[in-house]
């Protein structure tokens, strides 16, 4: 067995579902497609920008020796995605993509590529030079994926990796071992269908193979700040990620569970938490309940956001008492969007918390959300 397809055979040993090799050499046309995305403000919030992007697609820039890219998924999807510690129930439920339900992703993948590298060491018997990326490094993972050979992309630009479809997050291991690369997979699979496309709630895949973060409602709910109106509306009970694109691609309707235990539902917040006890959380229950979980990463403040949209969205009074606490919390961003959460459910009550927090507020933002809150409210009335 050559060192190539034992190092395939290692990956999977540690529990990655799939595994393919790439060389090292710089990805050229993501570079030029990421610049000409940035240029057309596509890209904003995102984390590219001019300097970083030769970063993310010059592998070398990280690691001058690197030879060879080792890219590997991992599978999230579990065979029963109902077994949450969450069950149904009649108060306000909120939802989780499916990325996020169980436990943090990142760990599983770091956990196993660090096993990969160790048992990669063991096997040449001397010091090899190699560089992690569990999703959180400056590297195109996708495209790493693609030229790999683990899968080909989507309309919605997510990798489709054989029969575990686009359910998958990716990582690599950037090394100096001159490896055997495998054959890129096909670039493009979609032919005609474009159901992703007519899925999205925004418009974001604004053209096959594109996609506008600025309005992707899973950035939108990692992103920082005031959430814009019309934004809020289309998040729905979404408290953090999205999935509606990959929901409805045939590609994925078959799709093999990759069934890891800590990316269970049950391991987290599992896929409708209730939302009630979670706008008013305190800093040390957040860091028991949402800090293991992917969603733990955009912290307290933006989370509370979310869950305060969510229950807006809802629009059942029962979430009023919670709301009302909520908008006289210390975080501006928190006040803002339990004013506008408060305005459409809009009954007495909320009406009334309003005009009183519109008399002691200061800041100008959360003054203009009451503002907009009560006149909304009124228009219910």
């Amino acid at each position: 067995m050559s060192l190539t397809e034992r190092v395939k055979s290692l990956a999977m040993e540690v529990g990655f579902h799939a595994v393919g090799i790439t060389s090292a050499e710089p990805f050229l046309e993501s570079e030029s497609a990421l610049r000409e995305r940035y240029e057309r403000g596509l890209l904003e919030g995102s984390g590219y920008d001019p300097d970083n992007i030769r970063l993310y697609t010059h592998p070398r820039e990280g690691l001058p020796a690197a030879r060879s890219i080792i890219s590997a998924a991992l599978s999230y999807l579990a065979s029963d995605e109902s077994a949450t510690r969450n069950p149904q129930s009649a108060v306000p439920q909120g939802w989780i993509a499916r990325f996020a339900r169980g436990l943090d992703y990142h760990h599983a993948l770091q956990e196993r590529l660090l096993a990969l590298a160790g048992r990669i060491e063991a096997e040449v018997g001397h010091h090899v030079e190699i560089r992690s990326f569990a999703d959180t490094g400056p590297l195109v993972d996708r495209s790493a994926a693609i030229r790999a050979g683990l899968g080909s992309r989507g309309k919605n630009t997510c990798v489709y990796v054989d029969e575990y479809g686009s359910w998958v997050v990716l990582g690599e291991l950037l090394t100096d071992l001159e490896l055997e690369p495998d054959q890129p997979a096909p670039l493009d699979m979609c032919g005609e269908c474009d159901e992703c496309m007519k899925a999205c709630p925004t418009g974001a895949i604004c053209a096959p193979y594109t996609v506008d973060v600025r309005i992707c409602l899973s950035h939108v709910t990692q992103s920082k700040g005031f959430v814009p109106h019309w934004l809020r509306e289309k998040m729905g009970t979404r408290i953090y990620g999205c999935d509606t694109c990959q929901s409805a691609c045939p590609l994925n309707r078959d799709a093999r569970p990759g069934d890891i235990e800590s990316l269970r539902p049950s391991a987290g917040l599992g896929t409708h938490p209730e939302l009630l006890p979670l706008l008013n959380i305190g800093p040390s229950d957040f860091k028991r309940i949402v800090g293991p979980t992917t969603a733990g990463w955009i912290r307290r403040t933006r989370f509370r956001r979310n869950v305060a949209i969510a229950l807006g969205n809802i629009g059942d009074p029962v979430a009023v008492p919670e709301l009302i606490e909520a908008l006289a919390d210390e975080e501006p961003l928190v006040r803002g969007h339990a004013a506008w959460a408060l305005g459409r459910i809009g009954t007495p009550p909320a009406i009334h918390a309003l005009e009183n927090a519109l008399t002691r507020e200061t800041d100008e933002s959360v003054t203009a959300e009451i503002a907009q809150a009560l006149a909304k409210a009124s228009e219910c009335a």
